[in-house]
């Protein structure tokens, strides 16, 4: 976005001439920058080939979620209604990941039936009533379960997730407790371990915290998960005084990780 001659454009298109033709209030978004920014974030763990989950509560505009599925992106959903309108946009279900704390019963039901990636619980409740409505439907349900990994993510404090007194996931004590209980369970096969320690993170070392508590649980409870979910969160330079985030740091760590734990990253 910027002025030619005077005049204000998005990919060199006049502003002024787009309102004429769509009126006012509009949101006007970059096709071109949007595809910049998926390049570059998987150029950025070209290494271990992650699945990407876009994160539908950020947008949930239609035609950018096309976009973003012929990027061969997934999609992250925390409700029902994010979750059709995904479909709708041709994202694959068995890349899509259903997230967020307070599900219904009725969304969980939608879940089962549309056979998606995962559905990360939040909490025992959670797990409990996913397994009742596997039960009914004489169904097994691949699921994973959020870790709260009491790690400070150094971002502002009302979008900070991941330390203990936040409302998201599960303790520790109370993962391996579930995680046992989901093992001898008909119903549920449990396939992730997951984690989201809030937005806007500018530093890579809250991260390098986060997967060494990580690497310490999975040791404990001796188990090989098929999917590690590290979340998002990591910031946009929104000012010249930011320090952009270091990639190739998170990238080096997530390796390092990769080498003790064989699972398939997805954020």
């Amino acid at each position: 976005m910027k002025y030619i001659n005077n005049i204000f454009t998005v990919e060199k298109s006049s502003l002024t001439k787009v309102i004429k033709k769509f009126e006012t209030p509009i949101f006007c978004y970059s096709q071109k920058k949007i595809n910049e920014n998926i390049s570059n974030f998987k150029r950025s763990f070209k290494s271990f080939s992650p699945i990407i989950c876009f994160s539908t509560k950020s947008n949930c505009n239609l035609e950018i979620l096309k976009l973003i599925k012929r990027s061969g992106l997934g999609a992250d959903v925390v409700s029902k209604g994010e979750l059709m309108i995904a479909l709708k946009a041709g994202i694959n279900s068995k890349k899509i990941v259903f997230s967020g704390v307070g599900k219904t019963r009725s969304e969980l039901i939608y879940a089962i039936d549309k056979n998606i990636l995962l559905i990360n619980c939040e909490s025992k409740s959670e797990i409990l009533e996913l397994e009742s409505i596997a039960k009914s439907k004489n169904k097994k349900v691949n699921i994973g379960i959020r870790l709260n990994p009491n790690t400070d993510a150094k971002t502002i404090k009302q979008i900070s997730t991941g330390k203990k007194e936040n409302k998201f996931g599960v303790s520790e004590k109370t993962f391996i407790e579930v995680s046992k209980y989901i093992k001898n369970s008909k119903f549920l096969n449990l396939k992730c371990l997951s984690v989201h320690i809030g937005s806007q993170i500018l530093d890579y070392k809250p991260y390098q915290k986060m997967l060494n508590v990580l690497d310490k649980l999975i040791k404990k409870i001796n188990f090989n998960f098929e999917y590690i979910d590290l979340g998002g969160g990591m910031g946009i330079d929104y000012s010249k005084d930011n320090k952009k985030f270091n990639y190739k740091k998170y990238n080096e760590i997530i390796k390092k990780f990769l080498k003790k734990h064989k699972s398939k990253i997805v954020f």
